[in-house]
């Protein structure tokens, strides 16, 4: 059964069984953390069996593809939280979900893939508070344990949008040099994960502002004030996200301004070109006739005067497009 505990009050059980989980948390040890990856649904089972979870909570565990959300139950709370990463082949937005369990004593954690994030908890929630005992026994309580987790998924955002900024910035250079096809195709691309950044971050902050402010019993009075630090945090992820998708839309801006601009250019010079040698084909046209009745065409100094004002024209012409501040 692919369960890990995770033995944060440096009490390990000697079996993982319902009796043994009922046992321990009748004893009142300290909070017990299991962390299931990949569950399968025996394990599920497993769960609900030994900790009485709803089959509704269960079946949001199944299918993995949950907003963020907080629900309340009898005796616990379902939490549930999206997280962005990136992948680690290319640039695609990926999303873990960790479903939680918070009971009085307990904490459940549930996800799909390896969330390396999760393995900094232990360290912060077993590291010394000092001398303050009221700081020791706030972080020996479960709901403490879900800020931890929360706390450090939350902060998995800043990165991403720091390394999407960065791509930004070498996008708006690229866009001043020369913008191609592919620079176009990257600014959708970050278009759309930011979009999908948005719409984890919005659900995920209503969930901790839900632990802040509503009175649930699992989530003590103390503990609120912590969610509401992540609270915050995703408060500043979420204008982050906003400020983002604006400098992306002026460089979307800038992007086709400059596409439009060098077609003008391109127009502007083919157009030079055509207007130059319009009067040279009229010229060529007009020495080319066959009749002699106005201009001697056989003599050869007509050739010679034909010649000097076809290599004429071209320059008298661009100097009169230059006085006109046409070029």
């Amino acid at each position: 059964m692919p369960i890990r505990e995770i033995p944060l009050n440096r009490q390990a059980l000697a079996a993982l069984t319902e009796a043994a989980v009922r046992e321990y948390l009748a004893a009142s040890h300290g909070p017990l953390w299991l962390d299931v990856q990949d569950p399968t649904d025996e394990d599920l089972d497993w769960l609900g069996a030994t900790f009485g979870f709803h089959p509704m909570a269960l079946d949001d565990c199944r299918r993995l593809d949950q907003h963020s959300k907080v629900d309340e139950y009898d005796g616990y709370l379902f939490v549930s939280m999206a997280i962005p990463r990136r992948a680690e082949a290319g640039n695609e937005v990926l999303v873990d979900e960790l479903q939680a369990f918070l009971g009085k004593n307990y904490l459940v954690t549930v996800h799909r893939d390896v969330m390396a994030a999760l393995g900094a908890v232990p360290a912060l929630y077993c590291k010394d508070p000092g001398s303050s005992r009221r700081v020791d026994a706030l972080r020996r309580q479960a709901d403490f344990l879900l800020y931890l987790c929360a706390d450090v998924l939350v902060d998995c955002y800043f990165p991403l949008l720091d390394a999407m900024d960065d791509e930004m910035d070498i996008l708006e250079d690229q866009i001043l040099e020369s913008p191609t096809q592919a620079t176009l195709h990257h600014l959708f691309t970050l278009k759309q994960q930011l979009v999908l950044l948005r719409k984890l971050a919005g659900p995920l902050r209503e969930a901790m502002n839900a632990l802040a402010d509503h009175p649930y019993p699992e989530v003590r009075r103390s503990t609120s004030l912590y969610f509401r630090n992540v609270y915050d945090h995703l408060t500043r992820i979420y204008e982050i996200v906003e400020t983002s998708r604006d400098l992306l839309g002026n460089s979307l801006d800038a992007y086709l301004s400059t596409v439009s601009n060098r077609l003008n250019e391109v127009m502007k010079r083919l157009t030079l070109i055509t207007t130059i040698f319009m009067p040279i084909s009229f010229i060529v046209g007009f020495g080319g006739m066959n009749f002699t009745r106005f201009i001697p065409f056989e003599e050869a100094w007509s050739f010679a005067l034909v010649v000097l004002v076809l290599l004429l024209t071209p320059p008298l012409m661009i100097l009169w497009f230059r006085r006109s501040r046409w070029v």
